[in-house]
């Protein structure tokens, strides 16, 4: 009986020195308040919610015995996500606990196992947090199923992942629940998934990055905030502050795929010969993600100043990456007149650039189509993101080359490229090296070879159809 309902408000009433006359009053009689107290009778929702107030506590203390402190404790620990692997299980496995939170601590094991590259376990986890929450809160299923789409472009399925987030954003659309945080994440995963698939990615990463935030420090803030409201018992404003640090949190955990929305339209803008825009756009993307997509930013930065008439910073962002990623850079294959004569900002030498046009935004695609996801290593021995980030760096010196007049060198830097893209399968990219390797060895007059190079270039292209 003491740890029932009547239990704890007998426990409350005497430990605030008031009769039961005194807690009944003015709606109820001492006698009701007695049979409630000894569990004959089980009060209702209106006679809850007037004890807990004459109490100065939650009804949720009244009916669970929990202090609503206790709850939001609970929930800071869950988007801090510092607490070992089993408190997790345990929250997510307890019937007790309310199914959004269960959610939560599934996403976050979710979470742990794409960051251990289990995208298998990590699925499991974000599809069980799916299933917990509610149809009538699609938006609070955004972490679920970004995260499943997050897995399935791991798995090298951008397709499907594209399909699980327009349908969830249509969900949000039905159900009149344009949540920011929501439509935030859903688009910028989508946009990398349209790169991938050769689609045009240039609204869903515009979506997003209206929405997005400035990134660091948001989520420590809001939960210090919410810390410090929950301890001097002013609740309702402590869960708003917490409201507001899980939404900066799915923004934070998400930091690569935005930044990989401003690469998206880096590229779009240098397209359109806007280099600021672009310089603008990838130099954010640097300083925002702290994982793969600020490696590829470098790259793309190295274009863009070689696009502004400046080859040595360019060359000295490909050293960058190079060292940044762990590897052999791909200035092994340049010659020693790489790093000497000018820039050409009008054109390549000649040459005419991969996108058939000459000029310095010559190579910069608007879309990355075929690229695996980044950070990621296919255990099957397809390509990973060095790889792919590697092939891209050689065009890039190419280009540099061209401009310096080292044509040999530029060649070495083209086929170096070929030969990744050939492994690692990206069909558009590796037809387009073909093309502007079969352009340069045309322009070095040399037309047999160049016809070599397309041949085999659309014989490797056919090879990894479908």
């Amino acid at each position: 009986m003491s740890d029932g309902i009547g239990g704890r408000i007998l426990a409350l009433r005497t430990g605030k020195g008031l009769t039961q006359r005194d807690l009944a009053e003015p709606n109820y009689t001492a006698a009701y308040v007695s049979s409630v107290e000894n569990g004959h009778r089980v009060p209702s929702n209106d006679a809850l919610a007037h004890f807990a107030n004459r109490l100065s506590v939650d009804v949720t203390q009244l009916t669970t015995g929990r202090h609503p402190g206790d709850a939001l404790s609970i929930e800071i620990q869950l988007i801090e996500e510092q607490q070992p692997p089993l408190w997790y299980e345990h929250r997510a496995a307890d019937p007790a606990e309310p199914p959004v939170r269960r959610a939560t601590a599934e996403v976050v094991l979710g979470r742990r196992a794409l960051k251990t590259a289990t995208p298998d376990d990590a699925a499991a986890h974000f599809e069980r947090a799916r299933r917990l929450i509610p149809s009538t809160l699609a938006h609070l299923r955004t972490p679920a199923v970004v995260g499943l789409a997050l897995c399935a472009r791991l798995q090298g399925d951008p397709g499907y992942a594209a399909y699980l987030l327009t349908d969830l954003r249509d969900e949000l659309h039905r159900a009149g629940l344009p949540d920011p945080v929501s439509v935030l994440a859903i688009h910028a995963v989508l946009a990398l998934c349209q790169s991938d698939l050769g689609e045009d990615a240039g609204v869903a990463a515009e979506t997003a990055l209206a929405l997005a935030g400035p990134g660091a420090g948001v989520v420590e803030a809001q939960l210090a905030t919410a810390r410090t409201l929950a301890a001097s018992n002013h609740l309702p404003e402590a869960r708003a502050a917490l409201v507001a640090a899980s939404g900066a949190s799915l923004e934070s955990w998400l930091a690569d795929e935005i930044a990989g929305a401003q690469r998206i339209r880096a590229r779009r803008r240098l397209s359109a010969g806007d280099l600021a825009g672009a310089l603008a756009d990838l130099t954010a993307a640097r300083r925002r993600s702290t994982g793969p997509a600020a490696l590829d930013a470098l790259v793309d930065l190295a274009e863009v100043h070689r696009a502004l008439g400046d080859p040595a910073t360019a060359r000295a962002l490909l050293a960058e990456a190079d060292r940044s990623s762990g590897v052999d850079g791909p200035s092994d294959a340049t010659g020693p007149s790489d790093a000497t004569g000018p820039s050409s900002v009008d054109g390549l030498s000649g040459v005419t650039g991969p996108s058939g046009v000459t000029g310095p935004s010559g190579g910069f695609h608007s879309g990355e189509p075929g690229r695996r996801p980044l950070g990621t290593d296919r255990p099957d021995g397809g390509g990973s993101a060095v790889d792919v980030r590697r092939a891209r760096a050689h065009r890039v010196h190419a280009l540099l080359s061209q401009d310096a007049g080292d044509l040999d060198a530029a060649e070495q830097h083209l086929r170096a490229a070929i030969t990744i893209h050939r492994r690692t399968g990206p069909r558009r990219e590796l037809a387009q090296l073909s093309l502007d390797l079969a352009d340069l060895l045309t322009a070095m007059r040399r037309p047999d070879d160049a016809l070599s190079v397309l041949a085999d270039g659309l014989t490797a292209v056919d090879s990894h159809a479908g």
